[in-house]
């Protein structure tokens, strides 16, 4: 994406020398007479480079990479890329199939931005970690996530990384893309199983917030420090399951009832499959029986 999006504006107002060279070689590999990527104009260059204020930057989680050559006649950005990934099996997972969760390469890529892009003013502007379905208010995988994290973000500034800031994603949990509320990034708790949909924070809330307080992390040989000691309201700790529900006549806990809608969907679609496929066989059945057996057999009586 750097080479795609941030080259241009930061660079030189041209895409990457790699960037072009590889879907030009693809693109007349393919029969077509020029690169499928478009050509900026001089004063295109001149107009693109060095139009920003600052470089805002998403960062969740790391890759391995490696080559991977795709067939010259697929066009597509991943064919264009020709880049394999894979995630290492000790990296410890997350909510999110594609989130293992590896500091260590926050530091790397913000010490990459700067030196491929001159040091530009840096915002970080989503960086978190998901849950998956309903689970304790207790999210101690986020805090070690944060802490992990920001840490790295401090180490990237003692490298002379120009941060500016930092953004946690997200504020609550949210409406994520395909995979809709099931996977949880917020530092709230949403419970979308009562109508009036409350925020109830978790306990990376309070740690959070003591980050924030004390912009870091105290020294701990140093005593206790000021900016530790607040009065914030501890939120409860108890898991947001044990929320009773009534369905079909059963009570059940929120997590129970949402797993018996889905079989009860997926019965339903059984059935409707099965019928349909009933129908079907009825009807070629059908179709195959003789007619006017009845009218022969009289004609020769």
């Amino acid at each position: 994406m750097g080479g795609w999006f941030a080259h241009p504006i930061f660079k030189n107002g041209d895409y990457n020398e790699v960037m072009k060279t590889r879907i030009r070689d693809r693109s007349l590999a393919a029969g077509l007479s020029k690169s499928r990527l478009p050509e900026f104009t001089e004063e295109e260059k001149r107009r693109i480079n060095g139009t920003f204020d600052f470089f805002g930057f998403n960062h969740y989680t790391t890759i391995l990479a490696s080559n991977l050559d795709y067939p010259n006649y697929i066009s597509s950005y991943d064919a264009d890329r020709g880049v394999a990934s894979i995630a290492d099996r000790s990296w410890s997972d997350s909510g999110s199939f594609w989130l293992k969760i590896t500091p260590f390469g926050f530091r790397r890529i913000l010490k990459w931005l700067k030196e491929e892009y001159g040091n530009p003013p840096i915002y970080i502007t989503e960086n978190g970690v998901s849950e998956r379905g309903t689970s304790s208010l207790n999210d101690t995988i986020r805090i070690y996530y944060l802490r992990s994290y920001i840490n790295e973000v401090l180490k990237a500034i003692q490298d002379n990384v120009d941060i500016r800031g930092y953004t946690v994603w997200s504020l609550m949990d949210n409406f994520e893309w395909a995979t809709g509320f099931t996977e949880r990034f917020g530092l709230h708790f949403t419970n979308y199983t009562d109508p009036s949909i409350p925020r109830i924070p978790k306990e990376s809330v309070k740690y959070y917030a003591s980050v924030v307080r004390c912009n870091g992390f105290p020294d701990p040989a140093h005593g206790p420090h000021p900016c530790l000691q607040s009065e914030d309201v501890l939120p409860t700790i108890e898991s947001v399951t044990d929320r009773q529900v009534q369905f079909l006549g059963l009570t059940l806990d929120a997590t129970n009832a949402e797993t018996a809608l889905y079989i009860l969907f997926l019965l339903l679609i059984v059935g409707v499959c099965g019928l349909a496929f009933t129908l079907y066989k009825f009807c070629k059945v059908s179709k195959k029986s003789p007619r006017g057996t009845g009218q022969h057999e009289l004609s020769q009586m």
